[in-house]
């Protein structure tokens, strides 16, 4: 028996070596997309935020679309991480504006100078600071705030991608049991444990090793118009009522919370890009699910900016492309028109 195990061991040794030898690798070194990079993977390992903390680093970066294609475009990812988590250059504490958002707002394809809250910073001549706090929901923020992790911005920019849901709110309790929960796991941080732990754990070296023996590709959509173009999902890009009014209940909770505290509340809806490019597929009506919600969230009052309405009166006067052709995301000019349209919005509000 004794010989079995020491044998099983033994044979083990070279696999565990290889799993372990993982965390002392850059950690985009098995991964075509920063966003699979830096983002916990396990569930296991202790952490308050998605995001591998305290990073620096470059990385060359494909779309999630068509990698392993000759249609594939690397692109710049150089990446910083500030101290909690977020893909920001540094930690803010009193930001003027936070805006909580999904992989839009933490730059997906796109590179540090080229984030959100960065070009807004730019294209106020930082005359507002802005944090981006994603991938989260809007209850990450409640923790931070009562926590005091955070103080309260003047502004609450919700960025969300429309095929996504929309999460209810959860009110963090706060209670005893809560917050020794935050530091026991702020614990695991110090000196990136955590991170060494995970990077282990997710086993991404196993990932890597079964695509490159399967030849994984990119799963795509190719434009039947320009074949350079691909996208996400062509068939379900009009999502039910039912699905719209639990965004817009969510939505209305977000709203009502950032009264609550003082901050105005701006949605900031990122259109799938088949909703902009429907033409490029093709089809024959441009979908509506976006411009619908927002009828709605003007009737009650909620403020939101019309990214369809701008987008079309784009395309109308420019042939540039508003997102990545390998990838479902926005491109860095979307990104930075959008910015300087925000920044707009907010100069021309009366708080």
């Amino acid at each position: 028996m004794k010989k079995f195990i020491l044998r099983t061991f033994l044979f083990s040794l070279p696999f565990l070596a290889v799993e372990i030898a993982q965390a002392f690798l850059p950690i985009n070194f098995f991964t075509h997309r920063l966003h699979e990079a830096i983002i916990y993977s396990s569930k296991n390992i202790p952490h308050n935020y998605p995001i591998y903390p305290n990073q620096k680093g470059k990385m060359t970066g494909y779309g999630d679309l068509c990698f392993n294609t000759k249609y594939a475009i690397p692109k710049d990812e150089s990446y910083i991480t500030d101290e909690l988590g977020f893909r920001n250059d540094k930690f803010i504490k009193n930001p003027d504006i936070i805006i909580i958002g999904d992989s839009y707002t933490m730059g997906a394809t796109l590179n540090q100078s080229q984030l959100l809250a960065n070009q807004m910073m730019k294209n106020s001549d930082h005359k507002y600071s802005v944090y981006g706090m994603a991938p989260v929901n809007f209850s990450i923020l409640d923790k931070m705030l009562k926590l005091g992790v955070i103080n309260k911005p003047k502004y609450i920019i919700y960025e969300r991608v429309e095929r996504g849901e929309i999460p209810k709110l959860e009110h963090f309790k706060n209670s005893i049991a809560d917050r020794l929960d935050y530091n026991y796991k702020n614990l695991w941080a110090l000196g990136n444990m955590n991170v060494f732990l995970d990077k282990i754990f997710r086993a991404y070296v196993n990932n890597y090793a079964k695509a490159k023996i399967t030849g994984s590709k990119g799963t795509g959509t190719q434009s039947r118009v320009d074949e350079k173009l691909f996208f996400y999902n062509t068939k379900e890009i009009n999502p039910s009522d039912e699905w719209m009014n639990i965004n817009i209940s969510a939505l209305e909770s977000y709203k009502k919370y950032c009264d609550s505290i003082g901050s105005k509340f701006i949605y900031l809806p990122m259109p799938n890009k088949e909703t902009i490019y429907f033409d490029k597929i093709p089809i024959n009506k441009q979908p509506d699910y976006l411009m619908k919600t927002c009828r709605i969230l003007k009737q009650k009052q909620i403020d939101y900016y019309p990214t369809v309405d701008f987008y079309n009166k784009f395309r109308s006067q420019d042939n540039r492309m508003l997102y990545q052709l390998d990838d479902s995301h926005w491109n860095a000019l979307a990104c930075e028109l959008i910015s300087k349209e925000m920044i707009k919005k907010i100069k021309n509000d009366n708080r």
